[in-house]
């Protein structure tokens, strides 16, 4: 069996219930992917952080749209296919495992993601055991970088690592990936935050 199951089989809702991940095997790195081009920054970043502890990527599809649909889970699934198509094959490419979920986020009466959108994104991140959450610092508000540091620092949460896609140039084929402030001592210092605050998921937003 491929270790890297096409996307159709493997995106599924996030759960709100139960663990992603047992506690012995390795602790994913959260990466939040908004549909955006700054989506490969972040990717490229968390693959930096995973690689050296032989860790998977979760793939975190931020999807934002009216709940009442027909068959919402089809619609999710077809949705976060467009959404990760741009990121899928920088995983590939690196050799890092990867666990997709869909993570639907309440909007506002605007359209827009809500209040309690960063710490919805954080609390699925402790259910899977992710301890370090990549995003970008251009996101959309509520869950770009600074709003997600904010909340895990008022909530205990994940430690945030921050991409700024800005300054972020994508390296050459064959020359490997990820900004190139991801030096191994840079990836071992931000570990050892991250290892301090393995998250709690925090029942009121499960």
């Amino acid at each position: 069996m491929s270790p890297h199951p096409s996307v159709s089989t493997q995106v599924r809702p996030a759960d709100t219930t139960s663990s992603g991940l047992p506690l012995s095997l390795p602790h994913p790195v959260a990466a939040l992917v908004t549909g955006r081009s700054d989506d490969v920054a972040v990717v490229d970043a968390a693959v930096r952080l995973a690689a050296p502890r032989k860790a998977p990527v979760l793939l975190v599809a931020v999807l934002s749209a009216p709940s009442r649909i027909p068959d919402r889970a089809r619609t999710d699934a077809q949705a976060a296919r467009v959404s990760l198509a741009r990121v899928l094959p920088r995983l590939r490419t690196a050799g890092v495992g990867y666990i997709p979920v869909v993570h639907r986020v309440p909007a506002d009466s605007g359209g827009q993601p809500g209040p309690r959108a960063a710490g919805g994104v954080l609390n699925l991140a402790a259910r899977h055991h992710s301890p370090l959450v990549v995003a970008s610092n251009r996101g959309p508000a509520g869950l770009d970088a600074h709003s997600l540091i904010e909340a895990s620092a008022v909530r205990g949460g994940p430690f945030v690592y921050a991409v700024n896609p800005a300054g972020f140039a994508p390296p050459a084929t064959g020359s490997g990936l990820g900004p190139a402030d991801l030096s191994p001592a840079g990836v071992r210092s931000i570990w050892t935050l991250a290892q301090c605050r393995l998250p709690v998921a925090s029942p009121e937003e499960a």
